[in-house]
């Protein structure tokens, strides 16, 4: 009877600690990816951002509020890894300039930014329409 005891109550353990884990994992995971959020209303690029980061991976969710058709294209994807799911298809690849939204459409990007600095995002269909993003090295944090 003790020795059943001792077996349940290693297993007791065994289950809780394999469950904490598996929860402390799914956290660190969520926080391991910076989210940007961009919405574009009246003609303008709508910005929710926290500081981000060097070398995580990031996500870009672009949702287009506008009854006309709208571009978010920028250079800083330019030689890295990005991709773009849209109506959802998924595009992979380098050199991917950024993505065309109709009116109510969005898409999510996402990618690892390896270079720190100001990077600006525009509109092609309609120039006088830019917005940017700030990357943090992770020692100005």
């Amino acid at each position: 009877m003790r020795g059943n005891q001792v077996r349940w109550r290693s297993l007791g353990m065994v289950l809780s600690m394999t469950c904490l884990a598996w929860i402390y994992g799914a956290v660190l995971l969520a926080q391991s990816e910076q989210v940007v959020d961009v919405t574009i209303k009246d003609f303008r690029f709508v910005t929710k951002q926290s500081p981000l980061r060097l070398g995580f991976p990031t996500v870009i969710k672009v949702r287009n509020e506008d009854a006309e058709r709208h571009d978010f294209s920028s250079t800083m994807f330019e030689g890295i890894p990005t991709q773009i799911e849209k109506d959802g298809v998924i595009v992979y690849g380098r050199g991917v300039g950024g993505v065309f939204l109709d009116p109510k459409q969005d898409a999510t990007i996402r990618f690892d930014m390896t270079r720190p600095g100001r990077h600006v995002f525009r509109c092609s269909i309609h120039p006088t329409m830019s917005g940017e993003l700030l990357l943090l090295s992770a020692e100005a944090v």
